[in-house]
């Protein structure tokens, strides 16, 4: 008895649509920018010059260019170009929830900065340098106003501002550190990040904005 061999049917072949092509994106580079289109290749052959010709006019960006695209992106400027920000910053320094949880009687404390950002000046100049004063603590007997300087460093690329708050006598020795970064986020300039006392072991977060001229709190 013979077996008879049946040839298996062969499966159609599948086409995507068109109009679902999967187009590659296109590559983007840190920080959401995206890589500017290479010019000429250093050695290349006459064939891949030709073959690129829509991109042989665009010159390579030089570093200086990156930089400026980086701080575009970042929302600054490069620190030769960017002017002083400066006048009279308002807000709060909020003690760390954990913290709290410890100790509840860790206050809110106001902030009331006179502060001026120099991207322009280089070290060992500060770039970041003000005053203040703190008139509700009621830590020092006979002493309604406190006073402290601010002193420290503007990264007018990174936005990145660090402060060193340093009391003024008869405070006991003390200072309290800032670090955070500037942006615009709600219109008008604003410094955001951390604090920390290292003197009394406290440390929180904070956030203060530039007031306009002639604008009232």
């Amino acid at each position: 008895m013979s077996t008879a061999v049946f040839a298996a049917t062969p499966t159609p072949a599948r086409f995507a649509s068109s109009s679902h092509v999967t187009r590659p994106r296109p590559r983007m580079g840190k920080g959401g920018i995206q890589p500017r289109s290479p010019g000429k290749r250093v050695g290349a052959t006459s064939d891949d010059n030709n073959s690129n010709d829509a991109n042989n006019d665009i010159p390579a960006p030089s570093p200086s260019t990156n930089v400026d695209d980086i701080a575009a992106a970042l929302g600054g400027a490069a620190p030769a170009r960017e002017r002083a920000i400066a006048g009279i910053w308002i807000g709060e320094s909020w003690p760390a929830p954990e913290l709290l949880a410890i100790d509840p009687s860790v206050p809110t404390n106001p902030i009331r900065w006179s502060l001026a950002l120099d991207p322009a000046a280089s070290a060992p100049t500060p770039s970041a340098f003000g005053a203040g004063t703190f008139d509700d603590s009621g830590d020092i007997p006979g002493e309604p106003v406190i006073w402290f300087t601010l002193r420290g460093t503007f990264d007018a690329l990174t936005r990145a501002v660090k402060l060193r708050k340093v009391y003024e006598r008869p405070v006991p020795e003390s200072e309290v550190k800032y670090e955070g970064r500037l942006h615009a986020l709600n219109g008008a300039p604003e410094i955001t990040g951390v604090w920390r006392n290292s003197t009394s072991g406290t440390n929180g977060t904070f956030s203060c904005t530039l007031q306009e001229s002639g604008r009232t709190t």
